[in-house]
């Protein structure tokens, strides 16, 4: 298979979201790299549990570790990122037994950054000590990770920034659990399906305020793709990324989303890459097991 390239939009200022629009041009072939890696390690608290020779119960948590990843740059030079290496917490509820657990292989990237963006941005692979496989994401330089586990399989990340820990990064993702918090997240964050969830049986009935909303195309995965910026309040505002999908198991629901101040702390470019880069793949890069 030839080798395709993924662009980064990261340039356009903030609030001016229209890299919606480019991508649905996007060859599907680039996305086809990885549809491999898909939601079946991640996305569902169904998956075949490991041979019962494989499982062994463990104390602690594997050692977390740091290394880098490159991806290639817009001026055709590497650029080089930290690469945070986070094990997701199990919830003290879960059943679900310990395997011997490492990072998952890291696959070769094609998606191009500007060479700008080094030393302010950074790679973040998840893995859990239950199953196979991870994610990656793309956040702020030097914010911390902690990833979780819930009891019915949902899962989700947060990164806070040292330096103003009201500021944040947070990605959630019901694993197709809890149906009831999809719909109402649905009718939530894509208001012309409000009436919708009421119809289920799970009314908004705290509406957000958006300062923007971008449906990201017409049709497909992209339709069911929008990004968005919240009204100020309080002195802070959201701006994230929200993707949903239908299939026999029900709904998923999947969030991306950045607390900010009324200043932000950091480089629209850096925010902009990292939303980016989620709605790509509508959701986080899924990786293999090593």
């Amino acid at each position: 298979m030839g080798k395709n390239v993924e662009q980064d939009p990261s340039v356009k200022p903030r609030r001016k979201l229209g890299w919606f629009a480019a991508i649905a041009a996007v060859p599907l072939l680039v996305f086809g790299m990885y549809a491999g890696f898909t939601t079946a390690t991640w996305g569902t608290d169904n998956a075949s549990a490991p041979a019962s020779e494989e499982i062994e119960q463990y104390s602690a948590p594997v050692q977390v570790t740091k290394d880098t990843i490159v991806f290639p740059g817009t001026d055709g030079s590497q650029v080089v990122l930290p690469l945070q290496l986070t094990e997701a917490d199990l919830s003290v509820d879960s059943d679900r037994s310990y395997i011997r657990s490492a990072p998952p292989r890291i696959p070769e990237m094609s998606y191009v950054l500007s060479p700008d963006l080094i030393d302010k941005l950074q790679a973040v692979l998840v893995y859990r000590p239950d199953m196979p496989g991870g994610y990656l994401l793309l956040a702020p330089a030097g914010w911390e990770a902690s990833g979780s586990v819930g009891a019915n399989g949902s899962y989700g990340l947060t990164l806070m920034n040292p330096d103003n820990t009201e500021e944040s990064l947070h990605y959630s993702d019901n694993a197709w659990a809890c149906q009831g918090c999809a719909i109402n997240n649905i009718g939530t964050y894509f208001p012309d399906q409000a009436g919708w969830a009421d119809e289920q049986g799970f009314t908004v009935y705290d509406p957000m305020s958006f300062d923007e909303w971008n449906d990201g195309g017409t049709e497909g995965e992209n339709h069911r793709t929008a990004s968005y910026v919240t009204t100020l309040k309080d002195g802070f505002y959201q701006e994230g990324v929200v993707y949903y999908d239908e299939d026999s198991n029900g709904y998923v629901f999947r969030l991306h989303e950045f607390n900010l101040a009324q200043v932000p702390s950091i480089e629209d470019e850096v925010i902009q890459s990292s939303l980016h880069f989620f709605q790509f793949h509508h959701g986080p890069l899924n990786t293999e097991a090593d």
